[in-house]
């Protein structure tokens, strides 16, 4: 048999660790239509179904989570010889494994900074969800589920806080001007953190939203679209707003009445020691620690 396109074979990669076509295209940096034909090609190449599509979600067939695990140890094989490639250079690769989410909104666009202050030193991040793989190709790892440490050692180094959130048009026209009325207008609930409402209430002694008016969507960035669209408000971590509450996008219309909504830890891959992946780890710690979730 031919072998199947490299183009195809990352896309499915992508979606198999993320279990999601949307997620798959965003670390991609491509459409979710392009990924979704993408894995078609492949299947038609190899003459299988890899995943069983429903309406919110996708998953792996039994063939497809053999081909997942082959596929994923040729790419990570890959990876380690292209890493003994440039093992003679003088950069130092540290390599983070990290929530696609937090990586997104807060440790990519702090990137330049730590690279013009350590010139020596290349990030290389890669984004994924569950739990950390002990054998992987990483040398730290960000998890907020503590479920997903396998066993790793852990140190907590921010916490996370968050705030309804909604466009001005949609508070004036259901006149949010307390938690209770709030709770009666239309909101919006991210499938992925489904924490974050009860949280919210349970941290004011307040009810659940009104069941009929809730709208939920899979992921951060769709459930921030929403309610910018004006189809709701959403409790959202403060981390992953923070540009469109500058820009005037979104606003909280209870700005003090924040509610700590999880903990976020630097996870080390047994055995590691050099200095400079010592030293993105104290820059990770103290990042956090001053972090305003900004």
């Amino acid at each position: 048999m031919r072998l199947p396109p490299l183009t195809a074979l990352r896309a499915f990669d992508a979606a198999a660790r993320f279990a999601s076509f949307t997620l798959a295209a965003e670390d991609l940096c491509v459409t979710t239509g392009a990924v979704s034909r993408q894995i078609r090609l492949l299947e038609a190449h190899l003459g299988v179904e890899l995943f069983t599509r429903h309406h919110r979600k996708v998953i792996l067939t039994s063939a497809g989570e053999r081909y997942a695990a082959s596929v994923a140890r040729i790419f990570a094989e890959l990876a380690e010889a292209g890493d003994a490639l440039g093992r003679d250079i003088q950069q130092t690769l540290v390599r983070i494994d990290c929530v696609p989410t937090l990586s997104m909104y807060w440790l990519t666009p702090r990137l330049s900074r730590y690279r013009a202050e350590h010139p020596d030193t290349r990030i290389d991040i890669t984004t994924s969800i569950g739990p950390v793989d002990p054998a992987g190709s990483f040398d730290l790892a960000i998890r907020r589920d503590t479920r997903h440490f396998s066993g790793l050692a852990s140190e907590p180094f921010m916490t996370e806080w968050c705030v309804p959130l909604c466009n001005r048009q949609f508070a004036d026209e259901h006149d949010l001007t307390s938690p209770e009325k709030l709770l009666r207008a239309p909101t919006l609930h991210i499938r992925a953190r489904e924490d974050l409402w009860p949280t919210w209430t349970k941290r004011y002694g307040l009810p659940a939203s009104a069941p009929l008016k809730r709208t939920t969507l899979d992921h951060t960035f769709a459930a921030l679209q929403a309610a910018e669209d004006g189809l709701g408000s959403v409790v959202m971590p403060l981390l992953f707003a923070r540009k469109q509450l500058g820009s005037g996008r979104l606003f909280a219309p209870f700005p003090d009445m924040r509610a700590e909504s999880g903990r976020y830890y630097v996870l080390m891959r047994p055995g590691v020691g050099e200095r400079e992946v010592l030293a993105v780890k104290a820059w990770l710690l103290d990042e956090g620690s001053r972090s305003r979730n900004d």
